[in-house]
């Protein structure tokens, strides 16, 4: 073994430097990303929180009691927290570390099934685009997946091309069976693998047709408990989502398709740069209103569809067994997004990513004029790293301000005391990383009150009347509430009874509105509720998640005397101070 990588090594040094620079570069490029990165925005505080979980079971419980996402990443994160702490740069540098053998696996991977240039476009692709490097340092799965979806479709293509050679078809099964624990969407990237797999099998190897069978019942075995996860998320949901955070924010819109196109091929990125929540947007409308946009966004998206056309015209099976069931996927998730039945943002297709840049880069290759090969890729480069270096909204100076100086603010503004009391509606467990001292309140407004948390729903529903209530009648249902501004019940008289009554004279209630960009214009508009259009008209979530903080506000100000406020506008916060006379 010693000896073959030795003969390795000596008959392709040229190509192992080469390789290697270009993941050194990687590397440089995704810490100065790192270093410009800003503070952990609300997803990773989510990934924090499951994977800070006292044991790996622990992790798991969590995630199946608030979330929808598969474990894998998490508890890789559990364990790298474990051994090199819980700061907001080791967690990144965990991503970092996972997703970092993309580049040099993608080359040696595309070199295998296609030839040495489609590799060396692939690794230079994904070390400067600014999608791939961003989601490379996010404390969340989606670097991950990069590398496993590509792992995966490899061995999916050699099983099917080497008639299930034994290394390739252990290859696939492992590969894909760790993606099915990474993005609870890969089902129905597994669907669409083995519908065009199957396709290929009849038309071409009959004979095998048993053992493609065979090799996805395994895998459909080894998934089971993820399959099981999922479908206990959708009943879950169907019988108690009274609104929806994901579906009532992203409403679909088919600018999905250029927003996608933008991400994929531009390192233009609005959507990751920023972490809008206005994450559709039609990039042809701002042609105009920019100099630079028709040259470093249209023209490489234009070049790039050009890879992919040549690609596609190359009758080349195996490109077609690699790329055709990304593209299927593409289309089913859109349909279904279309319909209302699942949401769709750049970040949720970043499965097909890599699929689409390698398949784009193996057009680049088949130009059969080299010159002209080389001269579009070398444009390509040197278009989205202008982009990248010289505009402002660049990857590499992204600077999102969040909760991070909330422990600043904290402590020297709020002086928080270790008998505090302290109440934040909207995702409160995964915030209290930021608050020093005091007793958290554990009631939780955001979507695992309204999907999966037991405890939260009864602190203010109460679970009889909560079973009366779904997405269709849970406004006229509240309406009286609403529009006499009049706190829920049962909510009042939990706070009541367990908190405000308990206090002693002098101890204080803290009251956190995080996503104030959500709530506070319709708190500081409730009066337009009264006309039943506008009461009709309100987005769900943010109708109800402005109800759960005014009723906080009021309560407070019944029973405790108001002492101070601070609000950071930036940070979309602001914390209330209350004590008891």
């Amino acid at each position: 073994m010693r000896e073959k990588i030795l003969g390795y090594v000596k008959n392709n040094y040229i190509e192992l430097i080469v390789i290697s620079a270009i993941t050194i570069i990687a590397v440089i490029l995704r810490l100065i990303a790192l270093k410009n990165y800003g503070d952990l925005w609300l997803d990773e505080l989510y990934s924090w929180y499951f994977a800070s979980q006292k044991t790996v079971f622990g992790t798991v419980f969590e995630l199946i009691k608030q979330d929808l996402h598969m474990p894998l990443y998490f508890i890789i994160l559990h364990f790298w927290m474990k051994i090199f702490g819980k700061s907001d740069i080791s967690m990144h540098l965990c991503t970092l570390a996972v997703t970092i053998p993309l580049i040099p696996v993608s080359f040696y991977l595309m070199k295998n099934l296609y030839n040495k240039m489609t590799g060396y476009f692939a690794a230079i692709m994904f070390a400067i685009s600014a999608f791939c490097i961003y989601y490379s340092i996010e404390v969340r799965f989606y670097g991950l997946v990069f590398v496993l979806t590509l792992i995966s479709a490899f061995y999916f293509v050699k099983m099917l091309e080497e008639n299930f050679d034994k290394k390739y078809t252990i290859g696939f099964l492992i590969s894909h069976s760790l993606l099915l624990y990474t993005f609870s969407i890969t089902p129905l990237l597994t669907f669409c693998y083995a519908l065009v797999g199957g396709v290929y099998i009849f038309e071409n190897k009959k004979d095998l047709l048993q053992e493609y069978k065979r090799n996805f019942l395994i895998l459909a075995a080894i998934a089971l408990p993820s399959i099981i996860f999922t479908i206990y998320n959708v009943v879950v949901m169907k019988f108690v989502n009274l609104c929806s955070f994901s579906k009532d924010i992203y409403v679909f819109d088919w600018n999905i398709i250029t927003d996608i196109l933008e991400n994929y091929f531009t390192n233009e990125t609005f959507q990751i740069v920023t972490k809008k929540i206005d994450v559709y947007r039609n990039m042809f409308e701002l042609i105009g209103n920019s100099n630079y946009y028709i040259l470093l966004v249209l023209v490489p998206i234009l070049i790039c569809l050009c890879g992919l056309i040549k690609c596609l015209l190359s009758r080349n099976n195996k490109l077609y067994l690699f790329l055709l069931p990304a593209f299927l996927f593409l289309i089913c998730e859109i349909l279904l997004a279309a319909l209302g039945v699942q949401t769709i943002l750049t970040k949720y297709t970043a499965i097909i990513y890599p699929l689409v840049i390698c398949s784009c880069c193996y057009g680049f290759s088949q130009i059969k004029f080299k010159p002209i090969s080389l001269s579009l890729f070398v444009i390509l480069i040197i278009l989205n790293c202008s982009y990248s270096f010289i505009l402002k909204n660049n990857v590499y100076n992204l600077n999102s301000k969040h909760l991070g100086n909330l422990t600043d603010v904290m402590n020297n503004i709020i002086k928080p005391k270790d008998d505090d009391f302290i109440l934040i509606p909207y995702s409160g467990s995964k915030v209290m990383r930021y608050i020093p001292k005091g007793k958290y309140i554990d009631f939780s407004a955001d979507d695992a009150l309204l999907l999966k948390d037991k405890n939260s729903r009864a602190f203010y529903f109460d679970d009889k009347y909560y079973k009366q209530l779904n997405r269709k009648n849970i406004k006229d249902e509240l309406r009286y509430d609403v529009i006499e501004k009049t706190p829920f019940i049962l909510y009042a008289i939990r706070l009541e009874d367990f908190y405000f009554s308990k206090m002693k004279r002098g101890q204080r209630f803290i009251l956190i509105s995080f996503r104030n960009s959500f709530t506070m214009p319709l708190i500081q508009q409730w009066d337009i509720l009264k006309n039943s259009e506008a009461y009709n008209d309100v987005n769900m979530f943010i109708f109800l998640m402005s109800k759960i903080t005014l009723d906080s506000i009021q309560l407070c100000e019944r029973n405790l005397k108001f002492i101070n406020a601070y609000t950071d506008k930036e940070r979309d916060y602001s914390i209330f101070v209350y004590e008891k006379q």
